[in-house]
């Protein structure tokens, strides 16, 4: 079993809402990662669409529960009773890791509608989210 998940939208530390805390117990940070694809803008949290040209920012964490952490993950993902209308899909892809190595790790893709969704030009959600809210006084 992969022992590593990739995370691109709220369940990074430092995201808001603090969903970054499902992945605690239960993992290990490994530092900032990325993986071919495009970020859609979804309201309060990003899809994920792999492939392409662009770059989607994130961070990966090495598992030490994998089977109690991707069920904490499935679940807040809605993809926990492999519903065919669940918003999101985890599967294995190859990210590229913090010094650049190729791994391969758990990521949550985006099943949903693409009409109308406006793309996260940066690939970064953190960065967008910060932007979008504006310099902290």
């Amino acid at each position: 079993m992969v022992e590593r998940v990739f995370v691109y939208g709220s369940l990074r530390r430092g995201a808001p809402g603090g969903m970054a805390r499902l992945l605690r117990p239960g993992s290990q940070p490994l530092g900032g990662a990325r993986l071919r694809g495009r970020l859609l803008h979804l309201g309060a949290y990003p899809g994920l669409l792999p492939g392409g040209s662009g770059w989607v920012r994130g961070e990966l964490h090495r598992l030490t529960d994998p089977l109690a952490v991707l069920q904490r993950l499935d679940r807040y993902e809605g993809c926990a009773s492999a519903q065919p209308a669940a918003e999101f899909r985890r599967v294995e892809l190859e990210v590229l890791g913090p010094a650049g190595q190729r791994l391969t790790a758990w990521v949550y893709l985006y099943t949903g509608c693409v009409g109308g969704r406006s793309s996260v030009p940066s690939g970064d959600w953190l960065s967008a989210c910060r932007t979008a809210v504006g310099p902290r006084h």
